[in-house]
């Protein structure tokens, strides 16, 4: 994991933003930073209706998948001033664990703040929009 002094300039998408939407914000993402692979962490995906919400879990037993951009550090706070304002209140920015091919890699994501409770589960991890 980066330490308080290295910037963290990875981010972490599974749902409205994977590169494959036709979201406009998606479109931002790709337009500002690089995809560079897929990767995994521990939790669980939230079937929201339109859109999908993650909660991190280190004990869970399922993942949930997506897609890992970069971007440079002087890029970040455009970045995610319209980040935030898309993903909104229901959504936290933090750092998590990434598992990808090459190891770990702590990366930005944004994770569901609201009850889950009647909340459908996505099994597979996977969200297809």
């Amino acid at each position: 994991m980066p330490t308080s002094a290295t910037p963290v300039t990875h981010l972490f998408v599974y749902g409205t933003l994977l590169n494959a939407s036709k979201v406009p914000m998606a479109q931002y993402l790709r337009q500002r930073s690089q995809r560079i692979g897929t990767g995994c962490f521990p939790g669980r995906l939230y079937n929201l209706g339109a859109y999908p919400g993650a909660v991190y879990d280190g004990q869970a037993d399922g993942f949930v998948y997506g897609e890992l951009y970069t971007f440079s550090a002087s890029t970040a706070s455009e970045l995610f001033n319209a980040l935030d304002a898309y993903e909104g209140d229901e959504y936290t920015r933090a750092v998590v664990p990434v598992q990808t091919e090459n190891g770990f890699v702590g990366c930005w994501t944004y994770l569901f703040t609201q009850p889950t409770g009647d909340w459908p589960v996505i099994a597979s991890g996977r969200y297809f929009g």
